[in-house]
Parts: structure tokens; C-alpha cells; sequence
């Protein structure tokens, strides 16, 4: 049962990597996103501090210039460091400081304090719900501070206390209605993301044997064939056909059938390494993929499985079944690619199997003879 687990813990690391792929991809799309906003950003600020210097205000458009260069830096520290983390902590942080700024100062016609209602949504979306609802905290204890304390050095407006009142119970309801919307957000790709992942598995996995199934097997067949040619390394495959396993099924029932095809699952399991992969190819066929094995390596695997088979008691319902088995063997260093390399290795089977079965093509000892 270890064997078995172990190769479900193979799987598993496939469907991991697939789901990483996929949530690398959802990582992706954030960091577009607060790009496309930083970009945004920038041009708004460049455009309104242009504007406060043609109206006079000069020093509210050199403060725009200054957090526009911020934007800058930051864009191009991301470019260079490529560290996504240090990019989306110094991006809210510049909006942060840009907003409390716009709101001591008033920023155009006394509408700063505006430009806060999206500073949660953007802290959820960036950094998921409870920091993001830190975040707002902050920012609201902040605006409150700049509200009731209009005498402090750096607040140059004050606000009516009609307008104050309004403005943070709007915020606390555009910051409680995207704590919920992103919530749920959050939660619906959760459960999407595990139910891919148990579709994937099941994609993946022979329902019967819980061995790989055919497409499982060909993916690692590419990916080993791809490092083949990148690296040069080598591979063996094992294609095993159960002897007439027609006769099992016609003799002692299809259940019978099914059982022999798990017990001789585990038996391969059993014989094989940690980072091999077997698979139920099709029926009563299993296919084999040894990485960094030779042929000759493969055959005489092979000959321990034939021999472990033919030595193995197979029972159903305290009825022993005999069971064989054929196998062709192929490397890949004969071949060009992965269907010349399936195709050899079929051969090679019918071959054992036309010889008289319970054999392995080609044979171990015509191969090692000098």
C-alpha cells in the first residue's frame, strides 16, 4: 500500500504544478492590474499638477510631480528586481500617502478626500481581505485624525462636519461592501481551484487501479522525451500485456477480472522505483517509464516483474487464478520520438506474445550475450 500511495503522491505533484500554473497566472494578472493602475496614476498626476501650476498652486503641483516620480521609481525598481512583493507594498503605500495628503490639503476644490473610496477595494484585491481590512482601518482612523484636528501643521483645509459625517460612513460602507464582495471573490476561486484539482486528479488517474492513466502517461512521456533532447539523458519504457486476461474474464467473471487487474497493480507498484511511472495504458495493458535507465537496465526489470508475476498467487473469492504476463522493451536512444518509440516497444510485445507469452522481447539473455 505504500507503493500505491507513493504514486498518488506522484499525481499529486503533477496536479500540484498545474494548479501553481494556473494561481501563477491569477498572481499575474494582480500585478497587471496595480501596473496598468500605477501607469494610470502617473499620467493623472502629471496632468492635474500641470494644471495646479497653471492655476497658481504650485506647491500642490510640485507634490503631485513628487509622487508621480515615486511611481516612476518604483516601476522601474520592479523592472530590474522583478520582486513583486516589495512593488505592491511601496504602490499602496505611495496611494496611501498621495490620498491622506490630498485630504489635509484639500487637494482641488477641497474634493481629496474623494479620492479614498478606492483605497479599499485596491487593498483588497492586492493583498486579500484581512490586510486589505487592516488597511482601511488605518486609513479611516487617519481621516478622522485630518478631520477633527484641522489645527496640526500639515492640515491646510478643514471640511464642514455635514460633509465629514457623510464621507466616513460612505467609507465604511464602500470598505464593509468590498470586504464582501472580495470575499466571496476570494471564496469562489477557492472552491474552483479545488474542484480543478479534483478534476485534474481524476483526469489523471485510472479510476480501477489508480495507476496513471493513458493521458497522465503521455504528458511524462513528453516532458522526459523534451529532457532527453535538452540534456541528453536517457529512458526506458515496459509496455506489459496480462496473458490471456480475455480467459480470466470469461472463466471467473469481470469482477474476478478487476481484482486481478489491482493485485497486479500493487505488483508493479511494488517492483518499481519512486520515480518511475506506471500507468494502465488500455484494458489489460500497463505501460512503464523508467527515467535514467538503459536497455539493458529495463530488461532485467522487467524479467524481476515477469518472474515476480508468474511466481505471484492471484486468488479471487479463495480461487486461485493463474497469471502471467508478456512484455516489450524499448530505450530511447533508438528512437526519434515518442510514437516510434510506443510503436517498437508494441513490436516488441507482440512478439513475446507470438513466441508463446510469459516472455520478454527482447530477451534478456540474447541481449546480454556477447
Amino acid at each position: 500500500m505504500t507503493h500505491r500511495n507513493n504514486h498518488s503522491d506522484s499525481i499529486q505533484e503533477r496536479v500540484n504544478t498545474r494548479i501553481s500554473s494556473v494561481k501563477e497566472r491569477d498572481d499575474q494578472r494582480v500585478l497587471d492590474v496595480s501596473t496598468n493602475l500605477s501607469l494610470g496614476a502617473l499620467f493623472f498626476l502629471v496632468l492635474i499638477g500641470s494644471k495646479s501650476h497653471i492655476s497658481g498652486n504650485h506647491f500642490h503641483g510640485y507634490m503631485l510631480y513628487f509622487f508621480g516620480a515615486i511611481t516612476i521609481a518604483n516601476l522601474a525598481n520592479y523592472h530590474y528586481s522583478q520582486n513583486k512583493l516589495f512593488y505592491h507594498r511601496a504602490f499602496i503605500s505611495m496611494v496611501g500617502v498621495l490620498f491622506l495628503y490630498l485630504t489635509a490639503s484639500g487637494g482641488e476644490s477641497n474634493t481629496g478626500p474623494l479620492w479614498f473610496y478606492v483605497f479599499p477595494p485596491l487593498g483588497f484585491y492586492i493583498f486579500g481581505i484581512r490586510t486589505g481590512l487592516i488597511l482601511s482601518v488605518i486609513a479611516v482612523i487617519l481621516v478622522m485624525i485630518i478631520f477633527s484636528f484641522p489645527q496640526l501643521p500639515f492640515v491646510t483645509t478643514e471640511y464642514a462636519t455635514d460633509f465629514k459625517i457623510r464621507f466616513i460612513a460612505t467609507f465604511s460602507f464602500v470598505t464593509a461592501f468590498a470586504y464582501i464582495l472580495d470575499d466571496a471573490r476570494r471564496s469562489a476561486k477557492s472552491e474552483l481551484i479545488e474542484m480543478a484539482t479534483l478534476y485534474e486528479y481524476a483526469a489523471r488517474t485510472d479510476e480501477l487501479t489508480s495507476l496513471s492513466n493513458r493521458r497522465d502517461m503521455k504528458e511524462c512521456l513528453d516532458k522526459e522525451f523534451y529532457r532527453h533532447q535538452r540534456s541528453n539523458s536517457y529512458f526506458s519504457i515496459i509496455l506489459i500485456d496480462i496473458d490471456y486476461f480475455k480467459r480470466v474474464n470469461d472463466t471467473y467473471g469481470h469482477d474476478a477480472g478487476d481484482a486481478i487487474l489491482q493485485e497486479f497493480s500493487l505488483l508493479l507498484m511494488g517492483l518499481s522505483r519512486q520515480i518511475d511511472v506506471v500507468s494502465r495504458w488500455g484494458g489489460e495493458e500497463f505501460l512503464m517509464l523508467l527515467p535514467d535507465t538503459s536497455l539493458l537496465q529495463a530488461l532485467t526489470l522487467a524479467e524481476r516483474l515477469r518472474v515476480a508475476v508468474a511466481e505471484h498467487t492471484f486468488k479471487y473469492k479463495s480461487e486461485v487464478i493463474p497469471v502471467t504476463m508478456s512484455a516489450g522493451v524499448c530505450a530511447v536512444s533508438q528512437h526519434e520520438s515518442i510514437n516510434q518509440l510506443l510503436k517498437q516497444a508494441d513490436i516488441n510485445l507482440y512478439e513475446a506474445k507470438s513466441k508463446g507469452r510469459n516472455r520478454i522481447e527482447p530477451a534478456v539473455k540474447s541481449f546480454s550475450s556477447p
